[in-house]
């Protein structure tokens, strides 16, 4: 009766064990599963977000294409007018290359505030696994410079796709003026890219701060 006894006190203290076990594997699993869909959801809205920019670059384009045909069947008109035909050429092969060079440019840049996106958007998810760790550690520098981040891209992600809305047309009214408007219109895309380039240059330094204070707060943990 003794052994008996012994034996269902094992079998109750066995079972009152396993159980905080067994639950704390259970919370652990659930929070793995939990922050693994987190990150997927995250990829998901990143991929989202990058395919939205170039079809606003793509939308803009078409907004103003009606306002440049008009532009263009005036440049072909005065074009046709030429006799030199070796300056036709010419000229409609600048004025096709102004055209590709800035598509291409804009096309770049925004995938490259789509890469700086996704970058913040681990440095994130890493401060919150710090904060996740129950320390004393003073974030708002970091998170601070994480929004200054996301705003400068935001405003350079702005401005590209208001430059992917411009066209170049070169304008004159003769043969006399061709070298003119040919330069000119060079000029004109020069300056407009270097601007928007400015901006995503700034934008790619607010990411550098950020990437910084955050290496800063890592290592401060670690102390």
């Amino acid at each position: 009766m003794k052994k008996l006894y012994i034996f269902l006190i094992f079998i109750f203290l066995s079972f009152f064990l396993a159980v905080p076990v067994l639950a704390a594997t259970t919370s652990a699993q659930s929070k793995w599963e939990l922050l693994q869909q987190g990150r997927e959801e995250k990829m998901e809205s990143l991929q989202l977000r990058k395919q939205e920019r170039l079809e606003a670059l793509e939308q803009k384009r078409e907004e103003v294409k009606e306002r440049i045909q008009t532009k263009r069947e005036a440049f072909q008109a005065r074009l046709q007018e030429i006799k030199d035909e070796n300056k036709q050429r010419i000229t409609e092969r600048i004025d096709t290359q102004l055209g590709n060079i800035n598509e291409k440019a804009t096309n770049s840049m925004s995938n490259v505030l789509s890469k700086m996106e996704a970058l913040l958007e681990k440095l994130a998810s890493r401060v919150e696994k710090l904060e996740e760790r129950g320390k004393d550690i003073d974030t708002i520098a970091v998170e601070t410079a994480i929004a200054e981040a996301e705003a400068a891209i935001a405003a350079a992600q702005a401005a590209v796709e208001e430059q992917a809305g411009k066209d170049y047309v070169i304008e004159f009214t003769d043969e006399s003026g061709l070298r003119i408007g040919a330069s000119e219109a060079k000029t004109s895309l020069r300056t407009d890219l270097k601007a928007v380039k400015e901006l995503v240059k700034t934008a790619r330094q607010a990411v550098v701060t950020a990437l910084t204070s955050a290496k800063t707060v890592k290592q401060a943990t670690e102390e």
